[in-house]
């Protein structure tokens, strides 16, 4: 079975973690419906035409030969093991994490975990995070009814063109919003005070009751549906 979870190495952010102390392991699933299944049910038209699924060495589809990028195909592959056969997917996700969060203590890391990297699954409900109860697990989510979760996982809002209703009741249930800004990222927005979301992706040492600023990249810098928000502090 292919290997699920991005190693803590070769990515701007995961490096970032490391020089911080934390090894950080990413799954990556091909995003919305581009296996054919969802893995992203509230996915916004701005939110899918902004997706970081195109950024990086997955950033072309097809090469000169017609053949699919590697790193799409590879996704595409665990997204349908997922779906076809969950519980073969879970078992190697959980060997997975048990190998890896013991390989991370022996070199002095400590092991977090990130399982919605480019996908929006309640992973709540796969008894997974539960499991492995002795470290962490956080995600970003576009769901905002997510609550009573396990103590071990935190989930930040992130913020659509079409789901500016449902931010305050991601504040009251514990997350905190995720905003793209097209320029830089302000120090205030909406009367609450805003961290840099670029300084790491740690989003579990946040405190909680912030926005998290994160600046587009990729194919967001030419968003027009809303999903960028064009902000500028005022003074």
């Amino acid at each position: 079975m292919r290997q699920l979870l991005t190693p803590p190495h070769g990515n701007t952010k995961t490096n970032k973690a490391l020089a911080m102390g934390y090894a950080n392991y990413i799954l990556h699933l091909a995003p919305h419906k581009t296996s054919g299944f969802n893995v992203c049910p509230n996915a916004s038209q701005g939110c899918i035409q902004s997706c970081l699924y195109s950024s990086g060495r997955a950033n072309w589809t097809y090469d000169k030969n017609g053949k699919l990028n590697p790193i799409r195909a590879a996704r595409i592959e665990k997204t349908k093991l997922y779906f076809n056969d969950r519980a073969g997917f879970l078992a190697q996700l959980d060997k997975e994490i048990t190998l890896n969060k013991a390989n991370a203590r022996r070199k002095g890391l400590t092991p977090v975990f990130r399982l919605n990297g480019t996908s929006d699954i309640r992973w709540e409900n796969h008894d997974i995070i539960q499991t492995h109860a002795d470290c962490t697990f956080y995600d970003y989510t576009k769901i905002s009814n997510r609550r009573n979760l396990p103590g071990n996982y935190k989930l930040t809002f992130s913020r659509s063109e079409k789901n500016d209703g449902e931010l305050l009741v991601a504040f009251k249930n514990g997350m905190n919003v995720a905003v793209v800004f097209a320029d830089s990222v302000p120090d205030m927005f909406r009367n609450r005070p805003v961290i840099d979301g670029d300084a790491h992706d740690l989003r579990f040492l946040d405190p909680s009751g912030y926005y998290i600023g994160l600046s587009a990249k990729g194919s967001a810098k030419q968003d027009k549906s809303g999903f960028v928000v064009n902000y500028k502090a005022k003074g």
